[in-house]
C-alpha cells in the first residue's frame, strides 16, 4: 500500500504555530534593511568620533547621515544583484568575500562621488577611513549572527515558510526531508504523499495513485497550502502527466523538483549560451583573465620568496653536499599542464635519484632517506627549489601535486578521472595536501580521494582559494604526520 499522510507520518517534526512575521522567504528583506541601518550608523559614528578626537567637535551629523544613506542604498542594490540576500547564502554565511569586495567598491564609489562634486569638506579622509573599516566590520558581524540565528531557528522549527504539499515516489521523497525543503526552497511541508511504486502495468495501481492524489488535494485545501511540490523521476512521463492532470484542480503553483540524476547535473555552474542557458558539466582550464591573475600572483610571490630565502637555500645546499654523496638538487621528470613534460627541482633527501620506469615511493622509516633529508622532508624545505619551476612557468604555487611519470601512467589506468588533474599547472602545494593527503599513497583508495580533492580545486579555483591554501600550508608543514 502507498503511504498517505502528514509530515508527522513521514518522521518530520513541525510546529503548527500561527503565521510568523519573520519567514525564511523574507529574511533577505530584513537583512537588507539591517545592512542599511548598520551602514548609516557606521557613517555617523565614524564621522562624529573622528571629529571629536581630532577637531574637538561633533561635525556635520546630517552630512555623515547623508553619506551613509547613499552608501547603504548602493550597497543594498549591489548585494541584491549579486545574490547576497538569498536565504541559502545567508544561512551558510559564505558570502564574506563578496561582502568585502562589494563594500570596497561602495567606499571607492562614495570617495569618487565626494571628490568629483567637491562636497567632501564636511567628510574628512580620516572619517572615511573609519567609516570603511567600521562598516565592513559591522556587516561581517551581522552576517555571522544572522547565519547562527537561522541555523538555530531551523533546528527548532521556529521559522516559517510557504505551506507546501509534497507528492512523489519513495526514492525521491527519501532524499527530500522537511529541513532540506525549507533550506533550499523556503517552504514548510504540511503534507507528504507517496505514490505506489509501480503502476505502469497494473490498472489497480493507477487507481491507488488516483486515490493518493485525491487525498493530497483534500489535504492541500484543509491546510490552505500555498503550493505543491512534485518529487518525481523526470524520465517517467506517464506518471508525471497523471499527477499534473489530477492536481490541476488546485488553484496553487505546482513545482517539479529536480530528481536525483538531474540534481547532480544542476550542481554544476550554469552557462549562458546566447538567448538560452546550458549546464557546464566540466569547467574548462582557466580563462585568459584567470590565467593572467594566477600567473602574476605566482611570479610576484615566488620572486619575493626566492629573494628572502636565498640565505637559507645556500645553507641547505651546503648541508646536503657535506652530509651525503650525490648532487645537491634532485631532478625528476614530471607531467604538468595538459600532460606536458618538465623537470622538477628539489633538494636531494635520499641516497638514490630514481627517474625511470620504476620508481618506489618514499615510505615511513625509509632507509633511503638521509638524516638531513628526513628533516628537510618534514619541514617541506626540500620543496623550495620548485620556486624556480614556478618562475619558469612550469608550475604554480598552488595546484595538484605532480607525480613521477611512472606513477602517472599507473594511476591513469586505475582512476578514470586522474588525467583531469592536468587541467591546470601542478603546484608546490595543493588542496589535497592541506586536507591531509600528503606523502605515500599505500593503496588506490587514498589516491582516489586525493584526485577528488584536486578536481574540486580545478573546478572552484579563485585567488582567494590560493591564499587560503598557502596560509594553511604554512600552518600545517611543521606538524604534518604524513611528511617523511
Amino acid at each position: 500500500m502507498s503511504h498517505v499522510g502528514s509530515p508527522a507520518d513521514a518522521g518530520i517534526r513541525l510546529r503548527h504555530a500561527p503565521q510568523q512575521l519573520f519567514t525564511y522567504g523574507n529574511v533577505g528583506v530584513i537583512t537588507a534593511s539591517l545592512d542599511c541601518v548598520l551602514i548609516i550608523s557606521a557613517s555617523v559614528i565614524a564621522g562624529v568620533a573622528y571629529h571629536l578626537l581630532v577637531l574637538g567637535s561633533t561635525g556635520d551629523i546630517a552630512a555623515f547621515a547623508g553619506v551613509g544613506t547613499n552608501a547603504a542604498l548602493v550597497f543594498a542594490l549591489l548585494a541584491k544583484s549579486r545574490g547576497m540576500y538569498r536565504p541559502t547564502a545567508l544561512l551558510w554565511g559564505s558570502e564574506w568575500r563578496r561582502i568585502v569586495v562589494s563594500w570596497g567598491a561602495v567606499v571607492l564609489a562614495v570617495v569618487s562621488f565626494l571628490y568629483l562634486l567637491k562636497i567632501g569638506g564636511s567628510y574628512s579622509r580620516g572619517a572615511m577611513v573609519g567609516f570603511g573599516i567600521l562598516g565592513v566590520g559591522l556587516l561581517l558581524l551581522s552576517r555571522a549572527i544572522i547565519a547562527n540565528r537561522l541555523h538555530s531557528a531551523l533546528a527548532r522549527g521556529r521559522i516559517a515558510g510557504k505551506r507546501a504539499i509534497v507528492v512523489g515516489e519513495r526514492e525521491e521523497l527519501d532524499n527530500r526531508s522537511g529541513g532540506d525543503l525549507l533550506r533550499r526552497y523556503a517552504v514548510r511541508e504540511v503534507g507528504r504523499f507517496e505514490l505506489p511504486q509501480d503502476d505502469s502495468n497494473d490498472p489497480s495501481r493507477r487507481d491507488d495513485s488516483i486515490a493518493v492524489l485525491s487525498a493530497a488535494i483534500d489535504k492541500a485545501r484543509d491546510t490552505e497550502a500555498d503550493l505543491v511540490l512534485l518529487a518525481l523521476r523526470w524520465t517517467d512521463k506517464d506518471r508525471y502527466n497523471l499527477v499534473r492532470e489530477r492536481l490541476r484542480e488546485l488553484p496553487v503553483p505546482m513545482v517539479l523538483l529536480p530528481d536525483q540524476s538531474v540534481r547532480s547535473i544542476l550542481a554544476q555552474p550554469i552557462a549562458e549560451m546566447g538567448p538560452d542557458i546550458a549546464v557546464q558539466v566540466q569547467r574548462a582550464p582557466l580563462g585568459v583573465c584567470e590565467l593572467t591573475v594566477k600567473r602574476a600572483f605566482d611570479v610576484v610571490v615566488a620572486g619575493i620568496a626566492l629573494t628572502l630565502l636565498t640565505p637559507l637555500l645556500l645553507i641547505v645546499a651546503a648541508a646536503v653536499k657535506l652530509t651525503s654523496r650525490g648532487p645537491v638538487i634532485f631532478k625528476q621528470d614530471r607531467r604538468g599542464f595538459n600532460g606536458g613534460k618538465f623537470t622538477i627541482y628539489k633538494f636531494r633527501t635520499m641516497s638514490v635519484t630514481e627517474n625511470g620506469a620504476m620508481i618506489r615511493q618514499a615510505q615511513r622509516n625509509d632507509s633511503r632517506v638521509t638524516p638531513l633529508g628526513a628533516m628537510l622532508r618534514r619541514s617541506s624545505i626540500d620543496e623550495l627549489p620548485q620556486l624556480i619551476n614556478v618562475l619558469r612557468g612550469e608550475m604554480s604555487l598552488v595546484g595538484p601535486r605532480p607525480h613521477a611519470i611512472a606513477h602517472d601512467e599507473e594511476y591513469s589506468k586505475l582512476i578514470g578521472t586522474y588525467p583531469y588533474r592536468q587541467h591546470v599547472k601542478p603546484g608546490i602545494t595543493g588542496w589535497a595536501q592541506v586536507n591531509g593527503f600528503r606523502g605515500e599513497t599505500g593503496h588506490v583508495g587514498l589516491m582516489e580521494r586525493r584526485v577528488e580533492l584536486d578536481l574540486w580545486y580545478v573546478s572552484n579555483w579563485s585567488i582567494w582559494l590560493d591564499l587560503v591554501i598557502l596560509a594553511r600550508t604554512c600552518l600545517k608543514v611543521t606538524r604534518d604526520a604524513n611528511a617523511y
